[in-house]
């Protein structure tokens, strides 16, 4: 199961760090369709197999986990965790650099 964390409130420019990641992938949708299917493929590897090696290259300390993508030349992050119930939360989309 995968739950995209955060609320429904649309960020600032659309893109920059928030932790409303649905807000996010909404805004991509609209704004810039190549990287919101980028987006939703990464999501679909957390779905399906959290412990698909795709979704789980990079992981802290603390269980958050990280994707990377380069799409249209700018490098996206997914950063997300399972929850004690098995639940993949996604709790942030964005540009690596506006971290």
């Amino acid at each position: 199961m995968l739950r995209i964390g955060g609320g429904t409130a649309e960020p600032a420019d659309g893109f920059s760090f928030n932790l409303v990641p649905a807000a996010t992938l909404t805004a991509l949708h609209d704004r810039e369709p190549a990287v919101a299917t980028a987006i939703e493929e990464c999501l679909d590897w957390i779905e399906a197999d959290p412990v698909d090696p795709r979704a789980r290259r990079r992981q802290s300390s603390n269980g958050i986990r990280a994707i990377m993508r380069v799409v249209q030349g700018d490098e996206w992050l997914i950063l997300w965790e399972e929850d004690p119930a098995d639940t993949a939360v996604v709790r942030f989309i964005g540009q690596s650099a506006s971290l």
